[in-house]
């Protein structure tokens, strides 16, 4: 039997939890009766999955760090001392649990977003780092499944010496696939030749649970449904940080606006907790605010493109958001500010409804709001066509044809 060990995720980030799923369920169509472990680093309450999540996390990576795992008498007293400390039992037991998944399995996949970049700070690409260190280990072969890297230009003193950290590292890795044309050049860049092009698993494998499919226990009936013909609109707090914050601001209110005015159905979709508080500041910018309908609630993401599947078309910032979007055939407008943005709606011929939102240009926006009211059946087509022509390969049987 096939055993994995899957990295770089957590549950409560819909996106990453999406990407888990569609691994989990993907290789589980390759091999049914394989046996997937999810390291994970933020989850609520485990026992309510149908599959097994282990704490990977700020103290289980401390215990590896240091190689603590394994000191008899010492992994367990710092785990009770630590479990004391936070008032939890998460840890009780699961050092051994990850050590066994580890020795036992055949491969590590690691289904991180996007981790090593100067778009974050070094920390983050070296959380990365100690993985595939780990990988090494234990003496087994790790993919870094479809995700972001790049830029490499952190600007900071050490850059030359953590690059060739990086290329190191990255070197013993079976195979690496870059989500974006940029990461891809990045990873070149370093002179690695393990490095692939490859769109999100989301939107590359065919199969994706329903959320029956990986909950003991789920109540359709509590889900807040859009109603049909309607238009999705999903806010993200980094858009604030990376735009000017009032611009941002005026923009999202103008665009509520302009679709309360032509008559659509528009529904807010909240989808982060995070999100909340400017939800409401835009609101209040609004001249209508009580024609803008809200939809939020904990929900998982099988849920989520379910509801975004009820839309016309949508206009986003999430890049999640958008690629659930896009698996239901449903457009979007796209309010970003990276590579990843551009290179995810160029799969679907969709580059004309992407915008910089560090520059945004107002009217185009408009006009573009406008056009995909009047053709937003024949973008539907022309992506799910797209869609269907991208899943004849799965990324996750490649990936596992390399080990």
């Amino acid at each position: 039997m096939k055993k994995f060990v899957v990295t770089g995720i957590q549950m409560r980030n819909k996106g990453s939890q999406a990407m888990f799923l569609s691994l989990y369920f993907g290789l589980k169509a390759l091999y049914k009766d394989c046996s997937v472990t999810g390291f994970a680093n933020k989850y609520d309450d485990p026992e309510q999955y149908s599959f097994t999540l282990l704490p990977y996390d700020d103290y289980t990576r401390l215990m590896y760090k240091y190689r603590l795992n394994n000191v008899p008498l010492v992994a367990p007293l710092a785990t009770l001392l630590a479990g004391r400390a936070r008032k939890t039992d998460k840890w009780d037991g699961k050092l051994a649990e990850m050590d066994k998944a580890l020795k036992e399995a055949d491969a590590i996949l690691d289904a991180s977003g996007y981790t090593l970049g100067s778009g974050w700070g070094k920390g983050g690409g070296r959380m990365l780092l100690q993985t595939i260190e780990i990988a090494k280990r234990y003496n087994k072969p790790i993919i870094l499944m479809p995700q972001s890297f790049g830029p490499f230009d952190w600007g900071e003193d050490d850059d030359e010496e953590f690059l060739k950290e990086v290329k190191e590292e990255l070197s013993y890795c079976t195979k690496i696939y870059a989500r974006e044309r940029e990461g891809y050049e990045c990873l070149k860049s370093l002179g690695l030749d393990n490095a692939e092009l490859s769109a999100d698993m989301v939107i590359r494998e065919k199969i994706f649970p329903a959320a029956s499919d990986i909950l003991k226990s789920h109540d359709s009936t509590s889900i807040n449904y859009p109603s049909p013909g309607s238009v999705g609109f999903i806010i993200n707090e980094n858009v604030f940080r990376i735009g000017d914050a009032e611009a941002v601001l005026n923009l999202y209110a103008q665009m509520l606006d302009k679709l309360v005015r032509d008559g659509e159905d528009v529904y807010i979709l909240n989808t982060s907790t995070a999100d909340m508080k400017l939800v409401e500041k835009v609101l209040a910018k609004t001249q209508n605010r009580e024609k803008v309908g809200v939809i939020s609630g904990e929900y998982s993401s099988p849920e989520l493109i379910d509801i975004l599947g009820r839309f016309k078309y949508v206009v986003a910032s999430r890049y999640h958001s958008i690629v659930f979007a896009y698996r239901s055939g449903v457009p979007a407008i796209i309010l970003g500010w990276a590579s990843k943005y551009v290179d995810l709606a160029a799969h679907f011929g969709q580059q004309d409804y992407v915008f910089d939102i560090r520059e945004p240009d107002v009217g185009r926006i408009i006009e573009q709001i406008d056009k995909m009211g009047a053709s937003h059946g024949e973008e539907s087509q022309r992506i799910k066509d797209r869609m269907e022509k991208m899943q004849e390969t799965s990324v996750i049987e490649e990936a596992v044809r390399a080990l």
